[in-house]
């Protein structure tokens, strides 16, 4: 009998949270890291963020330990969401929250708001006892260079106080000119 698909979901959730902490905390020694994430990868696991895309468990391990050896970080989780299809077997997990890059600690931690999104296949729902088993197929980080630039000591000030009003205000401008030629002018 199949489980309940909400235990399902529900176990998938807490298995990305701990996850997330392995992968996005260097007090989590790159061996542990590795133990812990291992189990979870496919052969031709895929890896993109805005900088780079790879594919393939040795390149992401090789990258997974030069991240915790190279960085010093922690993520500030704020949510996690699965969405799992039993008909397929398949879902997708989306971790919310704020990478806390300490490059400059303690004179400087840099937060990079972090989307993370997890495609994964189920290869065993579990139950009696047993947890369920998947395997990542695409792990994604997503992060705005609005979000980068903006946590800049000194530019992001003025990013935020000054360049987006402007625009925002040039936006607006442009808008009424646009609206008002096609007679569709709120009211």
């Amino acid at each position: 009998m199949a489980r309940p698909r909400a235990d399902v979901i529900e176990e998938l959730e807490q298995h990305f949270k701990r996850l997330t902490h392995a992968l996005y905390d260097t007090d989590v020694p790159a061996p542990e890291v590795d133990a812990e994430v291992r189990p979870y990868l496919d052969e031709h696991v895929s890896f993109v963020d805005p900088w780079q895309h790879g594919v393939g468990l040795a390149r992401y391990r090789l990258g997974l330990a030069g991240f915790h050896t190279m960085l010093k970080f922690h993520f500030e989780l704020a949510q996690v969401s699965v969405k799992y299809e039993p008909a397929t077997r398949s879902g997708r997990a989306l971790v919310d929250g704020v990478m806390q890059l300490k490059l400059l600690a303690p004179l400087y931690v840099y937060p990079l708001r972090t989307i993370l999104v997890f495609d994964f296949v189920v290869d065993d729902e579990g139950g009696d006892g047993q947890p369920v088993k998947f395997t990542i197929r695409v792990h994604e980080e997503m992060w705005s260079f609005a979000d980068m630039i903006a946590a800049l000591p000194l530019l992001g000030p003025v990013y935020r106080k000054v360049f987006r009003p402007g625009f925002a205000l040039g936006f607006l401008g442009a808008s009424f000119l646009s609206a008002r030629a096609k007679g569709v002018l709120p009211r």
